[in-house]
């Protein structure tokens, strides 16, 4: 392919003219009128001219990419290009007047190609005569720097245009994925907990915009939820959950925040406005938080016994050890799990005999934690701390579980713990001052900071990932695209640290599906429902990297 038409020049369409010209290609940029062509043609040079002045191009080829570059404001000029981008209006009327244009005056051959973001492939190329030649290239803003593009097939695409595409987007320079048209695509679909469950972790008051968005930079996100929604704008970001929750027939699973919405009634979108969920300015620290305790930590003059039924316990006895603390590990379930350095107990009663605190890192199921815990508070001295890992359950409900509730403190941390920055620690509603010391002191041992958060299931950084792996998965399974394309698309075009079905291995596929389980079980909500896929992998013991076998083979 030589010569590239793109319709509309605004900042989506200039990017991809851009693009284009820098690769070499013809390009004929439409727009309505000759004024908004010339301000686009103006941008598209001063970001040459600056790549230029930064080294990153010579003045040759930059005045190369320039004289690649054509402008009209009639469609027959289209006439000759291998390929037409629409970059107009998301609006589908817009839209299907622009296709009935192309449809009109390209060449049979011709790939007709959309940037929707939002809008169905589908319904689009049913405005023309030839839906079969109609395919989605959705690029990424601002496209010159972003690698991502989906090539989206929809329902009358021929896998031929599908595949001329698929070639386009990599001779733009891009990496392109394949998707279904489905709404929201990979990426759209797929990353809309990151903000939906902060906004709904804030809504419930379960911890402040700030201490949200910390915990997430801790783990490995470039920028916190209510950072990225202010940059994008909340108008913008509530619009697209918007858009998908309704194309989803009201899924729960999309159900946009009123908390957003009266934002955005508000005049808070963010950056544009000078104020948002941060004043103009002001962003989420990289320092210590507020609610980082400050209380001296305790010294541990005695054996610690970790109880564990997986590697996160396994994890936590080794980090633990290795820090120099006594720790007598006991593996309720399975005997082989690495350690390090640690004692091995094989009877309970040896790993709780004078120990000076009990860490529950257990995940299992509920009623055999339940009776484990039952135990273990009836074979401990009444002031020896418990400290419970609150990922698939709350606090509150494992505290009931034990004689001595107030000795209970919940904590959590996004596995794998070598990974982790910030332990969060979840008081429940009996927790005592020593059973919260107690948890701030292991964190200590373990040189993380600690950050209190509300008791919920999940806590913050694992609900909210979890929840991403969730909706990868339910991506999967409905074949919206490959597992490779789904973790490749959201590396790419939100440059998440991980995958999302890669961090479902790493994490432990068990480990997520009991997550959202422990969710669906306090909320009551269907907002909370694990992928089928989830459960299926679970039974058959495809937990993930551990395992050799989960959503990629090790």
């Amino acid at each position: 392919m030589t010569r590239l038409g793109v319709v509309g020049g605004g900042t989506m369409g200039a990017g991809v003219v851009q693009v284009a010209a820098q690769q070499g290609m013809d390009v004929v940029l439409l727009d309505v009128r000759q004024d908004l062509l010339d301000a686009s043609v103006d941008r598209i040079r001063g970001f040459i001219q600056r790549s230029v002045e930064r080294g990153r191009m010579s003045q040759i080829d930059g005045d190369a990419a320039m004289a690649h570059i054509q402008t009209t404001t009639d469609y027959a000029a289209l006439a000759d290009a291998d390929c037409v981008i629409e970059a107009a209006l998301e609006d589908i009327k817009v839209k299907s007047d622009v296709f009935h244009q192309l449809d009109e005056h390209c060449r049979p051959d011709a790939i007709l190609a959309t940037n929707t973001s939002s809008l169905s492939v589908t319904e689009i190329g049913a405005t023309t005569k030839r839906p079969d030649r109609v395919v989605g290239l959705h690029f990424f803003n601002p496209v010159p720097l972003m690698a991502l593009v989906e090539v989206v097939r929809g329902q009358a695409s021929s896998q031929e245009a599908v595949d001329r595409a698929f070639k386009i987007g990599t001779a733009l320079g891009k990496t392109p994925v394949r998707a279904e048209d489905t709404p929201g695509f990979i990426v759209n679909r797929v990353v809309r907990p990151f903000y939906n469950e902060a906004l709904r972790i804030l809504s419930d008051g379960a911890a402040s915009v700030a201490d949200i968005d910390r915990i997430m930079k801790g783990v490995g996100f470039r920028m916190g939820p209510f950072e990225l929604m202010d940059l994008i704008g909340n108008d913008i970001n509530f619009a697209a959950t918007t858009g998908v929750y309704r194309q989803y027939f009201d899924e729960p699973r999309f159900r946009p925040s009123l908390r957003q919405q009266r934002a955005v009634q508000g005049g808070l979108l963010g950056q544009k406005t000078g104020r948002g969920w941060y004043e103009r300015g002001s962003q989420a620290s990289d320092g210590v938080p507020e609610s980082v305790a400050r209380r001296e930590p305790p010294k541990f003059d005695g054996p610690i016994a970790v109880l564990l039924d997986s590697s996160l316990g396994a994890d936590v006895a080794a980090a633990l050890a290795s820090a120099g603390l006594d720790v007598r590990s006991h593996a309720v379930r399975g005997d082989n799990w690495d350690v390090g350095q640690a004692g091995h107990m094989k009877d309970l009663g040896d790993a709780l005999n004078g120990a000076t605190a009990v860490v529950d890192c257990t995940t299992g199921g509920l009623v055999e934690r339940r009776a484990l815990l039952r135990e273990v508070g009836s074979s401990i001295a009444p002031g020896v701390p418990i400290a419970a890992l609150a990922l698939t359950v709350s606090t509150t409900e494992i505290s009931s579980w034990c004689a001595g509730p107030g000795r209970v403190c919940g904590f959590g941390y996004l596995p794998p713990l070598d990974d982790a920055r910030i332990i969060e620690v979840a008081p429940g509603l009996q927790t005592g001052g020593a059973a919260w010391t107690a948890v701030e002191g292991l964190a200590a041992a373990l040189d993380r900071e600690t950050v209190t958060v509300g008791d919920n299931a999940g806590l913050v950084a694992t609900r909210i990932v979890a929840l991403i792996t969730n909706e990868a998965a339910f991506a999967l399974s409905e074949s919206v695209a490959t597992a490779g394309d789904i973790d490749l698309a959201v590396r790419l075009g939100v440059n998440y640290p991980h995958g999302p079905l890669e961090w479902a291995d790493l994490i432990g596929i068990d480990v997520i599906y009991q997550v959202i389980e422990g969710l669906h079980r306090e909320f009551g909500e269907d907002r909370y429902r694990p992928a089928p896929i989830l459960r299926k992998m679970t039974l058959a013991g495809w937990t993930g990297r551990k395992a050799g076998r989960g959503f990629f083979t090790y």
